[in-house]
């Protein structure tokens, strides 16, 4: 899909404009509509991106990245050491490329650095011969196996921490950790919880740029709802099909709502390993006729869903294993933004994410009948919906729009790249 290697960033005419080389977990992703958003204001700014990743995710992405011509920058950096010795040798005919790789490979000969390693970055090293202002890693995993050669291109580096990934994803050691933290001049979170939980893991405190992921209000209209003229309440949760979004208490909650009569259908959009046995729970309590679950849709139909829906539940769990929290949950926002009333659990950053009682509201998570006894609350009080969708949009407005944490990044960028 892509070329074998970049091309140079063009000449910049804002002397505030950054270029960025942005390293990512994968790409183009659907889950990630946030990295999306914070490639794109790079570009309202100004600046231009490169994105490397080491996996790729085609079936289904947002329309922003085609919009933005962002498959045009991008490389996926090949996994097995075939692949990447075939990509190094082609990308090594490109002449400025060969002039980077060489002066990078001089670099580490001094450094006393393993074989595997030398022979890995160099490997790799065409990715960085284009001519960022900065890199960006946007992965623990990813971004820890290049903080050598980073470290050789003398360009400023930003992290970005969002939480621990769930159980089952790879983990990078300790000392992997802290030789990448180090290496950074600036660590971006997007609440308190993210800096507290990355401070235990040893991130140096003075490092922290509280930014949360911004959301592009054009892609979320405000359409105030109305309770529904058949009585029938469409409820809503998005994210990831795994254990730790809690699903399995919303489909408690949900029969306990059916039970007491309410009318009401659970729409629940998002991929994963917890498809089936959602399915199966649903199946299991009687509800499965209730419940509908979609998985790899495009932008068109999610927006359809949310325009359909009255309410949005995001039933998230605290860890109990030190893995991943929930840092802020962009669907609140995304959902706030539309005027769907949300309800969410007070677990990891979310309580930082919705004004309780204003913008929305907070329960305790793991718990279903709090779950229930609030949303039934919610639609008794149809009366309120209105002022609480407006107040939620907002909020969204004011600590969410991704041109204010555009604004607010590049402000970080310029001074991270003054100061170095």
């Amino acid at each position: 899909m892509n070329s074998q290697y970049f091309t140079d960033f063009p000449e910049k005419s804002d002397v505030s404009a950054v270029n960025v080389l942005t390293i990512a977990a994968a790409f183009p992703s659907l889950v990630q509509p946030w990295l999306v958003n914070h490639l794109v204001q790079i570009a309202k700014h100004g600046g231009d991106n490169r994105i490397i990743s080491r996996r790729e995710e085609h079936s289904v992405f947002t329309d922003a990245i085609r919009d933005n011509h962002l498959l045009d920058k991008y490389c996926c950096l090949p996994d097995d050491k075939v692949s990447l010795f075939k990509f190094y040798v082609q990308s090594h005919f490109n002449s400025d490329i060969r002039r980077a790789t060489q002066h990078l490979w001089k670099s580490y000969n001094s450094t006393g650095t393993s074989l595997k390693t030398r022979v890995f970055d160099r490997f790799s090293a065409p990715a960085f011969s284009i001519k960022p202002d900065i890199i960006h890693s946007h992965s623990e995993l990813v971004g820890s196996k290049f903080v050598r050669l980073i470290q050789a291109t003398r360009l400023p580096f930003v992290a970005t921490f969002h939480g621990l990934p769930p159980v089952g994803v790879p983990l990078i050691s300790d000392s992997q950790r802290k030789a990448y933290v180090n290496a950074t001049d600036v660590i971006f979170v997007n609440t308190e919880f993210a800096k507290s939980q990355y401070e235990s893991l040893g991130a140096p405190s003075d490092r922290f740029a509280i930014i949360p992921q911004g959301i592009d209000l054009s892609r979320w209209p405000f359409m105030p709802r109305s309770f529904p003229e058949d009585g029938k309440v469409q409820l809503l949760t998005v994210g990831r099909l795994h254990p730790d979004k809690g699903h399995r208490y919303a489909l408690r909650a949900l029969k306990t709502l059916l039970a007491r009569g309410t009318n009401i259908h659970y729409t629940i959009v998002g991929s994963g390993p917890e498809r089936e046995n959602i399915q199966h729970l649903a199946q299991s309590m009687g509800i499965a006729n209730n419940v509908e679950i979609h998985t790899g849709i495009p932008d068109e139909q999610l927006a359809q869903i949310y325009a359909r829906s009255h309410i949005f539940l995001l039933p998230s769990l605290r860890s109990k294993d030190g893995y991943h929290e929930e840092t802020q949950g962009v669907v609140l926002q995304e959902a706030q933004a539309t005027g769907l009333i949300t309800v969410a659990t007070r677990s990891g950053g979310i309580p930082e994410c919705i004004d309780d009682g204003v913008s929305g509201y907070l329960v305790p998570d793991r718990d279903s009948d709090a779950i229930a006894d609030m949303l039934t609350g919610v639609i008794d009080n149809q009366a309120n919906w209105q002022t609480i969708q407006r107040k939620a949009r907002q909020w969204v407005e004011t600590h969410f729009s991704a041109e204010i944490i555009g604004a607010k990044m590049n402000a970080v960028y310029r001074d991270v790249i003054g100061r170095t």
